[in-house]
């Protein structure tokens, strides 16, 4: 039985594989620029090489490693003649057009395709007169349903649709059509088909690779162009992670992801989508508390220690030491939903592996596996801008108040503002003061229920890009008025 299952085990290692190739070849790129940079600007190079100590680099660097030595490790294990060939074409796949003449009276005239059969998505078959065509061939040995021939009347083309199912027109890795051509004259047929890679999912390498990169170049122009935020972001990134709630949360988090893999939902076949559900809550959840103790430290702890009047003593303004502690917060937030994200990722690849194992379904293919861990990263971005907008009320808060007041504030508004649409809709046809209520909450507090959308999450549906850029500029728009609040509130603060 043991045997069986890491046989099958096997199958949800392909995705995984694909996220961390693409750290490993991130690695690889940022080796390559540091060598580059040590070679033209040696002392740009040194001082990149000192940003490992800053407070984020170093753990990203760590993650990065163990993911390389995690892509290593399972390469002997992956199908890589299918995953490499589906790379290969993710961008060279496009259309397919081929026109031929079918001879009068022809019987069954071979028609050679120079395309793949398993990443065609679609296929129209066109003629300018009558014209019989067979597209499935049987293969010897195999009693598979043949698909009916296809009577071509020369005005209406006849379509096949991947999505829409029905009998495959192609079997085998040569396909080719029989025309028939009963009529006195040549008969002009045309193949259109759409190609896409047989292995779509692969694309999660070099989108890996593309949100790792963009990540690493961010925060190298963040640490070159505004320094003196950049030193505080640092200061401020370095004391969360030396904070025991840093690394209880990163534990706790990881043990609690595994977990679920095991752990009975009871859902009669739907505990991959519990998974998704409690996973998302609980990462937004220990962010949640991880932000909101660093900005108490970070910031009500150093104005009551005195220890914010000796920092702007230095050649530091106020709003770049405010703007420097939500950097730094911002930073943190990151932290934990790159590690507990990835995680997440790879948890949500073996439960599918699991749940069919423990439903007595048919072993999945690497491809759903892939799908489902697909599914789970817009509601990490989603929960990380919501984990950001509410750092920078956070930090708002700890001008004044202490780490107490700040997590029950943090958290009431964390409660109020997912009830805020469920808030307006009670208070409307009520007495004023009700409407009024509900409008000032609308007003005030953040709607939070714009960034759950763990519904089409959990049901794998697909989050458009414009609805995660709205998001972003919602969350934008709300953290720069909580941060003005902040800084009006520390302006006048007195720090002796």
């Amino acid at each position: 039985m043991m045997p069986l299952f890491a046989n099958r085990f096997l199958v949800a290692l392909p995705p995984i594989w694909l996220f961390s190739t693409g750290a490993l070849i991130s690695v690889l790129i940022i080796l390559l620029a540091w060598l580059v940079l040590r070679l033209v600007q040696p002392r740009l190079a040194a001082e990149a090489r000192s940003s490992l100590s800053d407070g984020f680099a170093g753990p990203l660097a760590w993650l990065l490693l163990v993911l390389s030595g995690l892509s290593l490790a399972m390469t002997p294990f992956i199908p890589l003649t299918p995953i490499t060939r589906s790379l290969t074409r993710l961008t060279a796949a496009g259309d397919f057009s081929k026109t031929v003449s079918v001879a009068p009276q022809a019987t069954s005239q071979e028609i050679m395709l120079d395309l793949r059969p398993q990443e065609m998505e679609s296929l129209e078959l066109s003629s300018t007169a009558p014209l019989l065509v067979r597209t499935q061939q049987p293969i010897e040995g195999f009693a598979l349903a043949k698909a009916p021939d296809v009577e071509l009347t020369g005005k209406e083309p006849w379509k096949w649709k991947k999505s829409e199912g029905g009998t495959t027109p192609f079997l085998g890795q040569q396909p080719k059509l029989e025309a028939s051509n009963s009529g006195s004259t040549p008969v002009e047929l045309t193949v259109r088909a759409r190609m896409v890679p047989e292995f779509p999912q692969t694309g999660i390498l070099p989108w890996t690779v593309i949100t790792l990169l963009s990540i690493a170049g961010a925060y190298t122009l963040f640490r070159l162009i505004p320094r003196r935020v950049a030193a505080v972001a640092s200061a401020t990134t370095k004391e969360a992670i030396g904070q025991p709630i840093f690394a209880v949360a990163l534990i706790l988090g990881t043990v609690l992801l595994i977990a679920f893999i095991v752990i009975p939902y009871n859902t009669f076949g739907e505990d991959v989508k519990m998974l998704k559900d409690s996973s998302l809550t609980l990462i937004k959840v220990l962010s949640l508390l991880v932000v909101i103790w660093t900005a108490s430290v970070s910031m009500a702890d150093e104005i009551e220690g005195r220890t914010a009047l000796t920092v702007l003593s230095k050649p530091l303004r106020r709003w770049q030491f405010v703007m420097g502690k939500f950097a730094g917060l911002v930073l943190v937030a990151l932290l934990v939903f790159l590690i507990l994200g990835a995680v997440l990722m790879a948890t949500t690849s073996i439960k599918v592996l699991y749940d069919a194992r423990e439903s007595s379904k048919v072993v999945p293919l690497w491809r759903d596996c892939a799908d489902e861990m697909i599914t789970v990263v817009p509601g990490l971005a989603l929960s990380l801008l919501e984990t950001i907008l509410l750092a920078s009320v956070s930090l708002a808060v700890s001008t004044r108040l202490g780490m107490v007041p700040n997590l029950i504030i943090l958290f009431t508004i964390y409660a109020l503002g997912h009830l805020v649409p469920l808030i307006v809709q009670s208070s409307v046809g009520k007495f004023a003061i009700v409407r009024f209520v509900g409008q000032l909450f609308a007003t005030v507090l953040p709607v939070l229920e714009h960034f759950t959308i763990d519904a089409a999450v959990v049901g794998g549906v697909p989050v458009p890009w414009s609805y995660l850029g709205w998001a972003a500029i919602y969350a934008g728009l709300y953290s720069t008025i909580a941060l003005l609040v902040a800084l009006v509130l520390f302006q006048d603060r007195d720090l002796a």
